[in-house]
């Protein structure tokens, strides 16, 4: 008999003749599959509303799958709605029941995607206390928290590679970064150095170099070490951004220009690239191309940081300070660790006499570590305006002394803290003369 129903129904198949639950059952996964690949080709196309569309019809015909929800919150995401792509997280969450691993990193990846960056690192969190996360996935968290201060947190999570595997090439990487996101470079610095000497060709301790010599205005040591990066990873999204970066700031615009165009052409949809790009535009003096660029980015990232900054430096070339102040603010609500805007705040906050608000952003870069040699220096000038923070300031202008210890202004900023020392009671005048020093030896 059973083989029978098996014969009958596989002529059922071959004849057409299905039942009509089956008929239904297979019109409805069709119907379904069909509806979720218009929507990502209108996502591809660059049509996030009509991708909206698609994806609810998905919804309708298979209300269970939980990765439809998924791609529809990322459709509204891209369409600028982001009340909507949080709401529908939440019925996906709803729909899931399950605390399906994979779906939580889709989440992650997604609130990260939405600058949602607190509430991925919630999530990523708990995967890593459930031993959920793979290996990359605990170094990509761990430099999440570092970057947002959490260094505690980021040495914690790093651990639980380093326990297993100590000599591990990309934990120690990591580690580096998270030192030098704390402040403590010397350290960092001899483990990346140590790493390169024994393996010149771990491009993850190239970067992470390079990004510290760009950081502190020691271009051509970035572009060396960018120079160095094995050719298995030298056309690398995140090594030729980087270059772009530093090529700019050595006034080699064309050269940027070149690397970011090849880019663009083989990711046209790429936010940051077109961002990249855009702002290099600015350098070159095309503000033409660079708002035209800085409009397509911001229709399909409507929170884009880099392209609200780009598009802050425009307006701040116009001398509209208030209007550059708004973009640059805009891209820190996006990434508050957003170091190019807080480069400019504090810039304009300077030119329109707000001094609170310009020590405030570069206060923001020293405790980021996004802080170079002139704005130690400025910031040191405005601690020894107002007699904050003097401590750190005389830090800031004996660090600045030390590779220039005759120049005339560091000397002033050196006396006016050392003057505000005093001030406080931090420190006793030198009054010169003889010393009697009270209950010494007889």
């Amino acid at each position: 008999m059973k083989r029978t129903a098996a014969v009958l129904a596989a002529l059922a198949v071959f004849t057409g003749c299905e039942e009509p639950a089956q008929a239904e059952a297979r019109k409805k996964v069709q119907s379904t599959i069909d509806y979720a690949a218009h929507g990502r080709a209108e996502l591809s196309a660059g049509r996030p509303e009509q991708a909206v569309i698609e994806f609810k019809k998905a919804i309708n015909v298979t209300p269970e799958d939980v990765s439809l929800y998924l791609m529809l919150a990322d459709a509204y995401r891209l369409s600028g709605n982001e009340a909507a792509a949080a709401l529908t997280l939440k019925q996906a969450e709803s729909v899931s029941g399950t605390q399906d691993p994979s779906i939580r990193r889709q989440r992650a990846e997604l609130l990260r995607k939405m600058h949602q960056t607190k509430a991925a690192i919630v999530e990523l969190i708990a995967l890593r206390d459930e031993d959920l996360l793979t290996d990359p996935e605990i170094l990509d968290l761990a430099k999440l928290l570092a970057h947002r201060q959490r260094i505690d947190e980021a040495f914690k999570t790093l651990e639980r590679i380093q326990l297993r595997s100590p000599d591990d090439p990309e934990a120690k990487v990591c580690e580096a970064e998270i030192l030098f996101v704390k402040g403590d470079e010397v350290v960092a610095a001899k483990i990346i150095d140590r790493l390169l000497t024994e393996n010149p060709g771990l491009t993850s301790a190239r970067l992470v170099r390079a990004r510290y010599f760009f950081n502190a205005r020691e271009l051509a040591q970035a572009e060396q070490d960018l120079a160095m990066i094995d050719a298995k990873d030298a056309k690398r999204e995140d090594v030729l951004a980087l270059r772009a970066l530093v090529l700019n700031e050595l006034g080699r615009s064309e050269e940027a220009a070149a690397l970011l165009e090849e880019l663009v052409n083989e990711n046209p949809k790429d936010a940051e690239v077109l961002a990249l790009l855009a702002e290099t535009r600015l350098e070159q003096g095309k503000a033409g191309e660079a708002q035209m660029l800085v409009d397509k980015v911001l229709a399909m990232e409507p929170r884009w940081a880099r392209a609200l900054y780009v598009r802050g430096r425009a307006v701040e070339m116009q001398d509209r300070l208030e209007d550059a102040l708004n973009d640059y603010q805009s891209a820190l609500l996006t990434d508050s660790t957003f170091a190019p805007a807080l480069k400019r705040i504090w810039r304009v906050q300077m030119r329109l006499n707000n001094k609170p608000e310009s020590i405030a952003a570069l206060e923001q870069l020293f405790l980021q570590n996004e802080i170079d040699s002139e704005e130690k220096v400025q910031l040191a000038k405005y601690y020894a305006e107002t007699w904050a923070n003097v401590d750190r300031g005389e830090k800031l202008i004996n660090e600045a002394l030390k590779k220039d210890p005759t120049n005339k202004e560091y000397l002033a900023i050196k006396a006016k803290l050392t003057k505000g020392a005093v001030g406080l009671g931090k420190k006793k005048p030198n009054t010169g003369g003889i010393q009697i020093i009270k209950g010494g030896r007889r």
